[in-house]
């Protein structure tokens, strides 16, 4: 997975002149989505929660992590009920290659220890509800980031850690430490064809010097 790959590292974007006329590059489908945008997600973790076999999130807000061979944003996607995140990774050592994750934020907290190298969650038994299933993840890497914040009003950037962690199932943890909080993501992989994106119409602002 790229959050664990981050060798050879190269530059997204190459200087090349077309023409003399500046141009915006086009945005990609998944990097950068406007607040506002519709998500639909088919996944089956989705289709099992919703029962449907696709639901729709509008997106609320966006947080995107650059650090040293990392690019990631995670959509914080929402309904009337609940809250889910998409995350978007670029490859490293790719020019257009992303890996598409689903997260839940499973929890917020103060920090108080550092966090461990090992972390055991535990979750309901789905036949027996007496029991719970445990699961343990392992730290991978910390990787030090910026972290931009997007919502409807406007940008907020932060220093940020990401600790990194996996299970023997490819189950992944993402836990962001960003001044003295906590953010736990649980997630895994989908695939592309279990999302759908319809962008949001930007609002631009034209300035004029008086």
């Amino acid at each position: 997975m790229a959050l664990f790959g981050r060798k050879n590292v190269k530059s997204l974007f190459g200087k090349r002149k077309t023409d003399d006329t500046p141009k915006k590059p086009q945005r990609h489908e998944l990097v950068d989505i406007p607040i506002n945008s519709m998500i639909e997600l088919s996944d089956i973790t989705t289709y099992e929660e919703t029962g449907d076999t696709s639901h729709t999130y509008k997106l609320a807000t966006r947080k995107k992590y650059v650090g040293e061979g990392l690019h990631r944003y995670m959509y914080h996607i929402q309904d009337v009920e609940t809250e889910v995140v998409l995350g978007i990774d670029h490859v490293a050592g790719t020019k257009e290659d992303y890996e598409i994750s689903r997260w839940i934020v499973d929890n917020e907290e103060e920090l108080g220890e550092p966090l461990p190298d090992e972390i055991t969650l535990y979750y309901p038994h789905p036949d027996n509800e007496d029991e719970e299933i445990e699961v343990v993840y392992e730290r991978q890497e910390i990787v030090p980031a910026t972290l931009t914040v997007t919502t409807e009003q406007g940008d907020e950037e932060f220093s940020a850690e990401l600790h990194e962690y996996t299970t023997d199932g490819d189950e992944f943890m993402s836990v962001e430490l960003c001044g003295d909080w906590l953010t736990f993501y649980v997630g895994g992989l989908i695939t592309r064809s279990d999302i759908e994106i319809y962008p949001a119409m930007e609002v631009t602002e034209n300035r004029k010097s008086q």
